[in-house]
């Protein structure tokens, strides 16, 4: 569900204008906001690919150090909120 920008209600793909303040709403996905999709998406798996294997540096050797892996998953974790958090402005 997406969100009218002026009031931050919920509002259905249907809907043309927003109920509670009357703002115009428009539904369209240009090639900006699917790359953004895509990329937000690809972070996500690496974020993921970095957790696990950062619980694996613990158990295995043939893995990079813990500390390498940690700052790592941290680091995807930081890029990932920014990544989400600008995909729903340019949605919008």
């Amino acid at each position: 569900m997406t969100r009218c920008r002026d009031c931050n209600t919920c509002l259905t793909p249907e809907e043309t204008e927003c109920i509670s303040c009357g703002a115009s709403v428009v539904f369209k996905e240009s090639a900006k906001t699917i790359f953004g999709q895509r990329f937000t998406g690809c972070i996500k798996m690496m974020f993921f690919a970095s957790a696990g294997l950062t619980v694996a540096s613990l158990f295995f050797d043939a893995t990079p150090s813990f500390t390498k892996c940690v700052t790592c998953t941290l680091i995807l974790a930081i890029v990932k909120s920014s990544a989400e958090q600008m995909y729903e402005k340019k949605k919008d």
